[in-house]
């Protein structure tokens, strides 16, 4: 009997845990331009916000099958906030795939897009 008190207890806390562990990963809070928007002038750079301090370890930005050259370095340090110059965009669909490290030491990696489209007017972009 005890031992069955005991087993719902446990059973009833790990499931408890389950969402506190699943927001255990950083995630990216933000992004400007933002994922799956339309601008009228390509940015000079791409800012970056995570839910928490982490060390990206690679950012690529690709479009029409070539990747955008930038000055990336991995960072040394964590930092919640990111800016990447990218003074060679023109229109086009852009993908940004990424990685990180964060506090608890793992990498986590996701990507996204948005386009560049300078026929669009500014106050039909995003």
């Amino acid at each position: 009997m005890i031992n069955s008190i005991a087993k719902k207890g446990f059973l009833t806390l790990a499931f408890m845990m389950l969402p506190t562990l699943a927001l255990a990963h950083t995630a990216l809070k933000t992004s400007t331009p933002a994922d799956g928007a339309m601008v009228a002038i390509a940015p000079a750079k791409i800012d970056l916000q995570f839910s928490e301090a982490v060390r990206l370890i690679r950012i690529e930005i690709t479009a029409n099958g070539k990747t955008l050259e930038t000055a990336f370095k991995p960072a040394a340090e964590p930092v919640a906030t990111y800016a990447i110059d990218t003074p060679d965009m023109v229109d086009g669909n852009y993908t940004v795939n990424w990685a990180a490290i964060g506090h608890d030491g793992h990498t986590v990696a996701n990507s996204f897009s948005f386009t560049v489209d300078s026929s669009v007017a500014a106050s039909d972009a995003q």
